[in-house]
């Protein structure tokens, strides 16, 4: 059975050590185990790397009160992580009085700066590590926005956050 496992003795052992991450920011054991359904020792147990404790993993539910008690998803982006995948905050969106058009025009902005860092980069036909640096930055800075858009949207239509509407010439 356990030759069938998708998750690796490593996957595993980067879990445990997030489990003792997690309780650690809570405060540790003695402290976050009232926040949970479990006690000190097993939480100690599920973040315990001795072979003894190899099959002794956190719940899902405890691994849930652990990261809320830490302030930070620490389990749950090693979860993620094992699956190649990462977590993204979601944004709620402010009340803003910033036009649409000015959000936009800097969306372009921030687009064409980065064309042209990677028009410069391949050049020579290849990235060179300042050069991959500053097109990664433009990249998150462009994501960033494309967040705080989506959220704005969501919340003007209705689909997350509060609701935005257009009254009088302003957005409230």
């Amino acid at each position: 059975m356990s030759d069938l496992r998708k998750s690796t003795g490593d996957d595993r052992l980067a879990l445990k050590a997030s489990v003792r991450r997690s309780i650690t920011l809570a405060g540790g054991g003695d402290s976050v185990q009232h926040a949970t359904r479990v006690d000190a020792t097993s939480l100690s147990r599920y973040g315990s790397a001795n072979v003894e404790q190899q099959k002794t993993h956190c719940p899902i539910d405890v691994a849930l009160d652990l990261d809320l008690e830490a302030g930070a998803p620490v389990i749950t982006t090693a979860m993620a992580r094992a699956q190649n995948y990462e977590l993204v905050p979601m944004l709620s969106a402010d009340v803003s009085s910033v036009p649409w058009e000015t959000k936009l025009c800097r969306l372009g902005q921030v687009r064409g700066e980065l064309y042209g860092v990677m028009g410069e980069a391949l050049a020579d036909g290849r990235f060179d590590a300042e050069e991959a640096s500053r097109a990664n930055a433009k990249i998150e800075e462009e994501i960033a926005q494309l967040r705080r858009i989506q959220a704005r949207i969501n919340a003007e239509g209705g689909a997350g956050g509060q609701i935005v509407r257009m009254t009088g010439g302003e957005r409230q």
